[in-house]
Parts: C-alpha cells; sequence; structure tokens
C-alpha cells in the first residue's frame, strides 16, 4: 500500500535549510538523480554527480547564507513549481571578504512513488539590488 501523497507546502522551506547547512550530502538528498542546476554564468549541470562536484568545490571556497522569499507555489499531480528571489551571503573560506549577490528563480520538484518530493530543475539568475 502506498502511503498518503504529501503536499508540496514544505518544499521550499526543506530547500532553502538545506542549501544553508553547507552540507552537499545534505541537498543532494532531497535531489532527483536526473537533477538539473541552471546556475548564472556557467554550463547547465546534469545529474547529482555533477551537482555535487559543483557543491562541493563551491563550499570549499566559501560559507554561504541565502535567504530565498517564496512567490507562489503551484502543485499539480506529480509535479509542484516554486518561484522565488533571493539574497545571498558568501564568506570566502581564504580570506574571510564577503561577497553579496539578489536574484530570482523556479525550482520545478516531482514527488516519487513513495510519495517524497524530490528537486529536478532549480534555474536562478543574479540582479542588481533594488
Amino acid at each position: 500500500m502506498n502511503p498518503a501523497p504529501k503536499p508540496a507546502e514544505a518544499l521550499h522551506h526543506n530547500y532553502v535549510a538545506a542549501i544553508n547547512s553547507n552540507d552537499t550530502e545534505t541537498i543532494l538528498g532531497l535531489m532527483s538523480e536526473d537533477v538539473v542546476f541552471q546556475v548564472p554564468g556557467e554550463p547547465e549541470l546534469v545529474g547529482k554527480e555533477a551537482i555535487a562536484a559543483w557543491a562541493n568545490g563551491f563550499f570549499a571556497a566559501f560559507e554561504a547564507f541565502w535567504d530565498k522569499t517564496e512567490r507562489a507555489l503551484e502543485q499539480s499531480g506529480d509535479l509542484a513549481i516554486s518561484r522565488y528571489v533571493y539574497t545571498a551571503r558568501y564568506r570566502s573560506r581564504g580570506d574571510g571578504s564577503e561577497l553579496g549577490e539578489t536574484g530570482k528563480g523556479t525550482c520545478i520538484y516531482r514527488r516519487v512513488p513513495s510519495g517524497e518530493w524530490l528537486l529536478v530543475i532549480d534555474s536562478w539568475s543574479t540582479h542588481e539590488a533594488d
């Protein structure tokens, strides 16, 4: 017997908490095997292995914190789409210098047969602060 379907309401909160852990394995635990990252200024990253390599390099270089505000969440069947805006702070692990970034993005999640929701796409872009 399959468990009752889980609603998509907590997806954004759980994903933000995972990325703010700065722990690649925690983040990967929320992703599908075929996950896609569309990172500003970089080639598309496809699959957990590619995301792990990118994230491990990023977190080795920076301690990061994202404040992501979800603007909309739409769920239809086993797909959910979240639209967000964000500000980010990055502190260099090398020299302690700090950088900031603002942007917007969209996450797409898919509910798998177990009832769990997994991230399948995170696509974001940067913009000048308001």
